[in-house]
């Protein structure tokens, strides 16, 4: 067995415009299709108001905490000192910077941005958060849309993001997981441009005839085009160095992006009939693999220590020194914390994480009002990955379909690399595979929708896929109180913390 399908599903070549009885009728054009779609049905649109929705819910009272909210204490201070306010009004005890030993800069100069703009305060230190945020649910829409070639799937993938609990709440925080996340999102969409790219260069057989005529005067097949400088895959390299810079988890998601460069390439020339389709694309790859996702990111994360090299006078030895203590301190931090969490529960939710929480109102002894930020995934999204992660599996290998190995492979990277890591762990590690969880229960919607039944051949099941999506709103929106911080009724917080109690605080969890 080939050790990835070969069949060909592209956003060019598979549409929602085949025909209803599964005949080879001629597909109206481009053109055609968008001169009879509603204005409102048009991708531009579609992705637009998701996009916009996102941005109001991001950005709506994003000043509230007005005080550091858990680890803001570490990265908002330095995003505030990068941005060039004194250290005593960043309420630094010394002038330095405090994550400077623990990840790599680039994140803390993104929130530094904001901070410059908007000042030393809760929005100023945010707002490069809700931003990206924001950016990661357009960016995911279009890649929807890139995958299914439908506005419909297109804002449903955007809509189910927006509403995502953990990208909700990690785009109000300034904390560096939302930053790895959009620029992740960004490098497999430009990853997934770039297979398009060459699909659309690369000659097919016209006809079996001409198959014969090439084993009859024993001809090789045309060469595939294998240009060096592609720039989608320059694109792609940008991003994903960027998530490095960010966060080394960020490399991760690199790892991921080679592998699905090698098994496309060599999809595309076993399809035209080269005998050795994985040598050849060792051969003709390697190259371009090697300086635009490897070089190219490593330029890229060693560009985010500029201030770094202009202050130690291009000291590499003290680069490096500092370099492995923030390796060191990654594998060997073994922390006790009430909201740690091991990655194999991430998925069920068994424990989230309190970022922010207060009793407003007591009476006696007895808290009545509460407040909380509490960082949770959707449990909607997250508890259907159980079913839909096996469903897109089944799906790779059945229906000969690259897009379910597409996401599998973008999930599985990020994720179970956490498996081989001892160190403390918390659930909000996820956010940056909160996107591809999204794409495979939307894929996993799309085919429910898509399933006909009875003598007429009804899709009898469009409304269970509807269902699904307005779950994952609904939810969103029940658990939004305990989201934002907002202040509740105690018995109303109580009915938000399904699993259980927890210590230090009361709060969702489960043994």
């Amino acid at each position: 067995m080939s050790w990835e399908p070969e069949a060909e599903t592209d956003v060019d070549v598979q549409t929602e415009a085949d025909a209803e009885d599964g005949s080879s009728a001629v597909r109206p054009t481009r053109v055609e299709r968008f001169a009879r779609e509603r204005w409102y049905a048009r991708p531009f649109v579609v992705i637009a108001a998701v996009t916009a929705l996102a941005g109001a819910l991001r950005f709506y009272h994003l000043s509230f905490p007005h005080s550091y909210v858990f680890d803001e204490v570490y990265y908002a201070k330095d995003g505030c000192y990068d941005a060039g306010f004194p250290f005593r009004q960043c309420h630094l005890d010394a002038p330095g910077e405090q994550t400077i030993t623990v990840h790599p800069p680039l994140g803390r100069w993104i929130i530094a941005g904001g901070e410059a703009l908007y000042g030393n305060r809760s929005y100023g230190w945010r707002v490069a958060s809700a931003l990206f945020g924001t950016l990661s649910v357009l960016l995911l829409s279009i890649l929807a849309y890139r995958l299914f070639g439908s506005a419909v799937w297109a804002g449903a993938a955007g809509l189910l993001l927006a509403t995502e609990n953990l990208n909700f709440v990690q785009s109000r925080i300034s904390m560096l997981d939302i930053f790895v996340t959009t620029f992740v999102v960004a490098g497999f969409l430009f990853l997934v441009l770039d297979r398009q790219w060459m699909e659309r260069r690369t000659p097919r057989a016209e006809s079996p005839s001409e198959d014969d005529e090439l084993a009859l005067f024993n001809l090789p097949p045309d060469r595939p085009p294998s240009p060096i400088l592609r720039p989608w895959r320059i694109a792609a390299g940008l991003a994903f160095g960027a998530a490095s810079a960010t966060k080394w988890s960020g490399g991760a998601a690199l790892l991921g992006a080679v592998i699905l460069t090698v098994m496309w390439e060599r999809t595309r020339r076993k399809r035209i009939g080269l005998p050795h389709p994985l040598r050849e694309t060792l051969r003709d790859e390697s190259f371009g693999i090697f300086a635009f996702l490897f070089i190219l990111p490593a330029m890229v994360y060693l560009a985010s220590y500029a201030r770094y090299f202009a202050d130690n006078h291009l000291d590499f030895g003290a680069w490096w020194t500092l370099t492995k203590g923030m390796a060191n301190y990654s594998i060997h931090l073994h922390a006790t914390h009430p909201y740690a969490s091991r990655p194999w529960w991430w998925v069920l939710l068994k424990r989230p994480v309190a970022y922010y929480y207060m009793c407003v109102q007591t009476k006696g002894s007895t808290c009545v009002r509460n407040a909380e930020i509490l960082g949770i995934g959707n449990p909607v999204v997250f508890w259907a990955t159980v079913f839909t992660i096996p469903y897109l599996v089944v799906a790779w290998i059945r229906k000969l379909d690259w897009r379910p190995g597409f996401v599998i492979v973008a999930f599985a990277s990020q994720y179970f690399p956490w498996f081989l890591i001892g160190r403390t762990s918390f659930l909000f590690y996820m956010a940056p595979i909160t996107p591809f969880m999204v794409l495979g229960l939307t894929y996993s919607l799309r085919d429910v929708s898509e399933v006909r039944l009875g003598a007429g051949r009804i899709r009898a099941l469009a409304p269970v896929a509807a269902f699904g999506v307005l779950a994952c709103v609904g939810v969103f929106a029940f658990f939004l109180p305990v989201l934002t911080g907002k202040t509740i009724a105690y018995h109303a917080w109580q009915q938000r913390m399904w699993l259980g109690k927890c210590s230090p605080k009361p709060t969702w969890c489960w043994v």
